[in-house]
């Protein structure tokens, strides 16, 4: 999982991502390049443009008959699962929103979260990490400059245990 969120979970206001943060961006990208990203409609549907050779949205959606150009829809977390080990993915990225990283925290082994040093208020928030389950293994801190409005830190952490696949709902055939 990767994910940008205030100190208070807030991963956007209002539709949108409420910072400009572009060393987070150059970040964002090199760690996503080539890889399949799991999103949920509206986060594809508001990165279009963003998307780089190499990577394969997969969209977690209800919308049996969504078309995802140069990718693949999902109507639940196992049947993504499922899909990106089909396809030969390596690893699956999820790339938001709120509800994708709720739903996929069960199966992740890696979180790889942004945290931008402001409160803020908004509807979509990043999910409660239990402290017990996961470790940081990798810290990156910047201060705010002149190209970056807050400061922000960058965390790697990586869960305790080992992930097993929690039964789910089937998903669509």
């Amino acid at each position: 999982m990767i994910a940008a969120a205030s100190r208070n979970g807030v991963l956007s206001s209002a539709g949108k991502i409420p910072w400009h943060l572009p060393r987070d961006v150059a970040h964002f990208r090199a760690r996503t390049a080539g890889h399949w990203l799991l999103l949920g409609r509206t986060t594809f549907e508001q990165m279009a443009g963003w998307f780089q050779p190499g990577q394969v949205p997969l969209v977690l959606t209800s919308r049996e008959d969504y078309g995802v150009p140069g990718g693949w829809s999902a109507g639940s977390m196992k049947e993504a699962l499922t899909c990106a080990e089909e396809h030969g993915a390596d690893e699956l990225v999820v790339c938001g929103g709120g509800q994708v990283y709720a739903a996929a925290l069960p199966f992740a082994d890696e979180v790889i979260l942004t945290t931008v040093d402001v409160e803020m208020s908004g509807e979509v928030r990043f999910p409660d990490l239990p402290a017990a389950g996961w470790e940081t293994v990798e810290t990156k801190e910047w201060p705010a400059d002149s190209s970056h409005e807050f400061a922000m830190t960058i965390q790697r952490l990586v869960r305790r245990a080992p992930v097993g696949i929690p039964a789910g709902p089937p998903g669509r055939s």
